[in-house]
Order: C-alpha cells, then sequence, then structure tokens
C-alpha cells in the first residue's frame, strides 16, 4: 500500500474519530454543568426550606417571649388559652426545625423551647433565673447560622463571655 492509498483510507476515519471525540467530550461536559446545577438548586431549596423552618420557629418563639416581658411587666403569671395556643405552636414549630435542620440546632432549638415553656408554666411568685433561657437562645441562634452557612464570629448579645462554649464545647 502506498501513502496515497492509505491516507485516503485512515484521514475520514480519522476525522470520524476527532468529532466523535468531540460530541463525547460536549456531552460530557454539558451533562457535568447540567448535575453541577442540578446539586446548586438542590443545596438552594434545603437551605431555604431550614430558612423557613427556622424562621417559623423563631416567630413562635418571639411570641412566648412577649409573653413573659408582658408577665413579667405585670407581675402576675397566669396561664391563659391565648399561653397555651403560643406555646402549642412553638412546641410544633420545634418540630419543623427538627425535620429540616442539623441535629444540634435541633437539640439547641428543643433546649430553648423547653427553657421558654418551664419560664411560662411557672408558679406565681415563683422567680426564675432569665440565664439558662438566653443561653439556650444564643446557642440557638449560632446553631441557626451555622445550618443556614453564615460565617463570621458569634454574636454576643446579653451573654456575657464567661457563659460562650469554646469551640471544643460546642
Amino acid at each position: 500500500m502506498d501513502w496515497k492509498t492509505m491516507s485516503a483510507t485512515l484521514l475520514p476515519l480519522l476525522g470520524v474519530l476527532l468529532g466523535t471525540c468531540g460530541t463525547l467530550l460536549g456531552q460530557y461536559l454539558g451533562t457535568r454543568m447540567d448535575s453541577k446545577r442540578l446539586a446548586y438548586e438542590k443545596r438552594m431549596a434545603e437551605r431555604a426550606e431550614r430558612k423557613s423552618a427556622i424562621l417559623s420557629f423563631l416567630e413562635a418563639a418571639q411570641r412566648v417571649e412577649m409573653i413573659l416581658d408582658g408577665q413579667s411587666e405585670s407581675g402576675v403569671s397566669t396561664v391563659s388559652p391565648n399561653t397555651e395556643e403560643a406555646l402549642h405552636q412553638l412546641w410544633l414549630a420545634k418540630k419543623g426545625v427538627e425535620l429540616f435542620c442539623s441535629p444540634i440546632l435541633a437539640q439547641n432549638a428543643h433546649d430553648y423551647t423547653r427553657a421558654l415553656h418551664v419560664n411560662l408554666k411557672r408558679s406565681a411568685g415563683v422567680i426564675i433565673d432569665p440565664t439558662e433561657k438566653r443561653l439556650s437562645r444564643y446557642r440557638m441562634m449560632e446553631s441557626a447560622r451555622d445550618d443556614l452557612g453564615v460565617t463570621g464570629d458569634p454574636l454576643l448579645r446579653e451573654v456575657s463571655l464567661r457563659q460562650i462554649p469554646e469551640a471544643d464545647d460546642a
């Protein structure tokens, strides 16, 4: 076989091979981009679910905090149907956090809910130290920030520095 005959046979085959490789590479890159886009959309949807559960919980917790503030201002600790409903909504919202958020956040939300429950159900004339409630709220908020991907230093609110757990303790 001479070079002319061989090149007439091999060059078209080489063109087909290059075309096939180009097509396969294009399909691979397209599929890879689609899978990355779908993974990103899934992460964003999961984050939106977590955010919604956290906001619902915070709304219910704020309602209970308002009732507690009213009780402390008036000096009366009474359980009314409104109080019972607010407490029920708080426990229900906590379950949403348990379903959609990390176990750490779920536990911290449970601790905060329990602290609010204890404060709300206290007997008349019994004074409860608000430190546990504040610390539970702080831990819950920091866990929520972690779950939502918020970076940066912890928020220092009403909790003193000695009550803030070290990074290894949390």
